[in-house]
């Protein structure tokens, strides 16, 4: 018999999941304002239950304008993936050795990735990105690759309003599209200063039984456009033998 304090109960929770299901395509955050009005709740309500959660750090509230979703939804999102992670850890190493760049694995989180795990390069001269870090997925590799496995119609549906530029070599929508069909053929996607000027990638799809995550490399950005070829085929080969593992153990 379902009591008062029950549906009480789970009605608290069923708005609190609603805060956290608009909030998740909108990195740079919402006002309470605009909150109430996406689920159509009183603005007093939401502030209640936006104050409940950021004590638990599943949201963060920036000043007056912005409310976004917190570090332990980030924490949560991390563990989720913990079995492809320290199963991918020995053969990025490889692959960080083989090209001598620093190594990733990188998940879809709405309209950005997720970091999983990095593998530093070696060389003095280095790009060395933090583990639990969000990137934008319009203008990386990793979230090309992983667009790419999406329909057209999907991708803008996801993307738009999304796409603002980061660098002066940002694609905008219409551009990002025309490069998806490439992207399918081939099998890799590149970053050329996209996301952080500087700053290059390549990356390739890595199916699993738990869903796509991108493999990607990535370093300075003229290293990385001098060897493009040398990184695709070690890239491919590494990926090929990790999806065999994970196939083989999940």
């Amino acid at each position: 018999m379902t009591t008062d304090n029950d549906r009480s109960g789970i009605q608290v929770i069923s708005r609190a999941a609603a805060i956290l299901r608009c909030l998740e395509n909108e990195p740079a955050g919402l006002s309470l304002g605009a909150i109430a009005k996406r689920i159509e709740l009183p603005r007093s309500t939401v502030q209640r239950l936006v104050d409940a959660l950021a004590l638990e750090q599943l949201l963060e509230v920036r000043g007056a304008g912005g409310v976004c979703l917190g570090p332990a939804l980030m924490r949560l999102a991390t563990h989720s993936h913990v079995d492809i992670s320290q199963m991918a850890r020995p053969f990025m190493e490889d692959l960080s050795r083989l090209t001598g760049e620093t190594a990733v694995l990188l998940h879809a989180s709405g309209t950005e990735l997720l970091l999983l795990h990095s593998v530093v390069s070696a060389n003095e001269l280095r790009v060395a990105p933090g583990s639990g870090n969000f990137l934008r997925m319009h203008a990386s590799s990793g979230g090309k690759i992983l667009l790419a496995s999406k329909s057209d119609d999907a991708v803008r549906e996801l993307l738009d309003g999304q796409t603002e530029p980061l660098t002066p070599f940002t694609l905008d929508l219409a551009q990002l599209l025309a490069q998806l069909p490439q992207i399918r053929e081939e099998g890799f996607a590149y970053d050329r200063q996209e996301h952080i000027e500087g700053v290059g990638g390549v990356a390739s799809l890595l199916q699993t039984p738990q869903g796509n995550y991108a493999l990607t490399v990535i370093g300075p950005a003229w290293r990385i456009e001098q060897h493009h070829p040398r990184i695709r085929e070690h890239l491919g080969r590494i990926r090929d033998e990790l999806s065999n593992a994970v196939h083989s153990k999940i």
